[in-house]
């Protein structure tokens, strides 16, 4: 059966449940097409880390759009975002430290409320680290973390209150076009006449792309994490961003401690894509272990912690770390938002929007969003910020 729409949306992940929500907010008729489930890919399996603290303008920009939005969630979504305002941290070692306080200075000017801490300030926010290889940090205080299950489940339930429709479970979707404009989708038995698509499809965007004879510059960016059961009583880490130890963590509900383990090498710390394993399982004990026992440099009490359970999100990754975004100018009407690279959950919301008032409005080229073009590699454009901490990193 053939159904219409104004706007098909591939996947329903953060990206492509913010790009449906916004469309269909502003009155457009959205079908949001997922092969599975909601949230059944990266976004399900991130940390949810929301903060601002970016090195380059355009991810700040986005960053701190998003955070506006997750800090009005119920005005402007409505439902909830599980978002827990704990604070945020990045932390460098005395070689960053330049690099940092020029990009506080650039965020706050922005009107982010991000403060500079030396290493006894550090300490005293957090005095179960140990602070002496750190040279200071960025402090935000309303920052925190949110749900993804809450998130997209309340964009989603926006769509469908606005004439909206979600198909779940719909198995592989095709991509139908005539004489290179978009014609619409087909999923399963179902067919949807739209004018607009937009790939939202993470690291199955390739796949997508692929079928109009586009090579998605993507590729799969393991994730790894796992779960440390440690004393409550001796305080719990805020979200932590720590260059200085290579490694990310948080704290969890009760005893729990989120840490990344496993695939370092690949979550862009030294901006490499590389993981050294065939296959994405989950860390295994061994490797939480061996994340934990790093981390005990800078949070003494973890040789006491208890290993608890693994597991792995598969995101998409590109050349240069950043996300891709807009129009495909070989295929009228068709638009991609992928590329998370460790920070899609972040940008999703904003990105989602900018990209909803491009299909609207079109002037591509006047939209935030430009930046992140998909001819930005072969026109030499590069993403870049003027104080960078690690070419590629996903600071």
């Amino acid at each position: 059966m053939t159904q219409t729409a104004d706007q098909v949306v591939i996947g329903a992940g953060i990206a492509g449940a913010s790009t449906a929500f916004f469309a269909a907010t502003a009155g457009l008729k959205v079908v949001v097409v997922e092969r599975s489930l909601p949230a059944a890919g990266a976004s399900g399996r991130t940390a949810g880390y929301i903060r601002c603290h970016y090195a380059n303008p355009h991810e700040a920009y986005f960053a701190y759009e998003s955070w506006k939005i997750h800090m009005n969630w119920t005005e402007i979504v409505g439902g909830d975002n599980g978002y827990r305002q704990i604070g945020f941290l990045f932390v460098v070692p005395p070689a960053l430290m330049p690099p940092l306080e020029q990009n506080i200075e650039i965020l706050t000017g922005m009107g982010v409320n991000t403060l500079l801490l030396d290493a006894k300030g550090l300490k005293e926010l957090q005095p179960f680290m140990e602070t002496g290889d750190v040279g200071g940090a960025a402090y935000e205080p309303e920052s925190g973390y949110a749900d993804p299950s809450d998130c997209i489940g309340s964009l989603l339930a926006g769509v469908k209150n606005r004439r909206g429709r979600v198909i779940l479970e719909a198995g592989p979707v095709h991509i139908l076009t005539t004489q290179s404009r978009i014609a619409g989708v087909k999923a399963g038995t179902e067919e949807i006449s739209a004018p607009n698509v937009v790939i939202a499809a993470g690291v199955g965007a390739c796949d997508l792309a692929a079928q109009v004879g586009l090579d998605l510059p993507v590729f799969p960016m393991p994730i790894g994490a796992g779960l440390l059961h440690r004393s409550a009583a001796l305080g719990s880490p805020m979200c932590v961003i720590d260059h200085a130890v290579e490694q990310w963590y948080r704290g969890e509900i009760g005893d729990l401690m989120l840490i990344g383990a496993g695939y370092e090498d690949s979550i862009g710390f030294k901006g490499e894509p590389f993981h050294g394993k065939a296959e994405f399982t989950p860390p295994t004990l061994e490797e939480l272990v061996e994340a934990a026992t790093a981390l005990i440099r800078r949070i003494p009490d973890l040789e006491d912690a208890m290993p608890g359970r693994t597991w792995v999100g598969l995101d998409s990754r590109t050349p240069d770390g950043h996300a891709l975004a807009g129009p495909i100018p070989s295929v009228q009407g068709l638009y991609v938002l992928t590329g998370g690279n460790g920070k899609g959950f972040k940008f999703g919301p904003s990105m989602g929007r900018a990209l909803a008032q491009t299909v609207i409005h079109g002037r591509f080229e006047d939209s935030p969003l430009a930046p992140f073009s998909l001819d930005r590699f072969e026109m030499g454009r590069t993403i870049r910020g003027e104080h960078e901490y690690q070419w590629g990193s996903f600071a």
